[in-house]
């Protein structure tokens, strides 16, 4: 009886080791399984960011030689305006207050629309309140007030190229986030202004010795007039 008692123990306790052995064995393949699929999730997260890494790579040289490409083509606008004497610009006078001060920084309301300053042949800034990035050295009566609010302005070829270039920068040569800053309202106008000097540079003829310099109007209602 007590042979059979310390056997059935011996048995049971045999049976336990097993059953530990056994779930020893069981928790170890589950870490060695889980262990494997961490490997398996960071190598994948691991390609993954190698991938986007790559990605972000290629879509940067790709902006970067669209960027090459379009500013490549602007160079090929400047030149053109720079080899031009003069234009007779014709727009609107806010028009001309919104390209002069983006172009040359704070004009005085009597340059921008021409108006006799002390008297006759005196139309020009005053000092004080001009502050200019660039100055475009217009010369009194190079500014002709229209009745219906247009004006006509002399415009060098110099002063063309300074025009375009705060153009193009403003509407494609800045970044995303310079362009999310800029509060400006009337932004949205350069692209379209910029692309309707841009036509009107590649449609220019050389013109003659006794008629030099050249016609452009900004303004959609009236026929554009042909070069000079």
């Amino acid at each position: 009886m007590f042979k059979a008692l310390v056997e059935q123990w011996q048995s049971n306790q045999e049976q336990k080791r097993a059953i530990a052995a056994e779930k020893w064995e069981q928790e170890k393949r589950w870490r060695e399984e889980d262990r494997e699929e961490q490997r398996q999730r960071r190598a994948e997260e691991e390609k993954q960011q190698e991938e986007q890494k790559q990605e972000r790579a290629a879509e940067e040289a790709r902006r970067e030689e669209t960027t090459r490409a379009l500013y490549g083509a602007h160079l090929d606008v400047l030149q053109k305006a720079a080899t031009v004497s003069y234009v007779s610009l014709t727009c609107h006078e806010d028009t001309w207050t919104f390209l002069a001060r983006r172009a040359f920084g704070t004009w005085s309301p009597e340059w921008l629309t021409s108006v006799v300053r002390d008297h006759p042949g005196q139309a020009g800034p005053v000092a004080k309140q001009a502050t200019f990035k660039k100055n475009p050295n217009l010369s009194p009566g190079r500014i002709t007030k229209q009745d219906n609010g247009m004006q006509t302005i002399e415009v060098s070829g110099d002063n063309l190229v300074t025009i375009i270039e705060e153009l193009w920068q403003t509407a494609f040569g800045r970044t995303g986030y310079l362009a999310l800053m800029d509060t400006d309202p009337n932004r949205s106008a350069c692209g379209p202004l910029y692309r309707r000097i841009r036509t009107w540079l590649d449609s220019l003829e050389p013109g003659t010795v006794n008629k030099p310099g050249h016609t452009l109007v900004l303004d959609e209602r009236l026929d554009t007039a042909q070069p000079a």
